[in-house]
């Protein structure tokens, strides 16, 4: 039971990582491929973060993505909308 209870936290937050990094890449009008360079994470990386394949980021490339959005980690998997002026 509690094994599934943790499939269940992982799956969301995933969902929630995928979501709001393409959104992140779209309101700052970026590629998977400009945001690999700008923050040195691999392609392959970004793709699987981006598409829902990636299940476990580390925290330096997690660091590395907030770095270039300007925002802080918990930020990645807060359901809230961004506010444009607060980055």
């Amino acid at each position: 039971m509690q094994e599934v209870e943790q499939a269940k936290i992982e799956a969301k937050s995933q969902r929630i990582l995928t979501g709001r990094l393409n959104q992140l890449c779209k309101e700052q009008d970026l590629t998977w491929k400009e945001l690999s360079e700008r923050s040195g994470v691999s392609l392959s990386s970004i793709r699987k973060i981006a598409q829902g394949k990636h299940c476990n980021i580390n925290s330096d490339t997690m660091l590395k993505l907030c770095k270039v959005f300007k925002i802080a980690p918990y930020q990645l998997f807060d359901e809230t909308p961004l506010r444009t002026e607060d980055r």
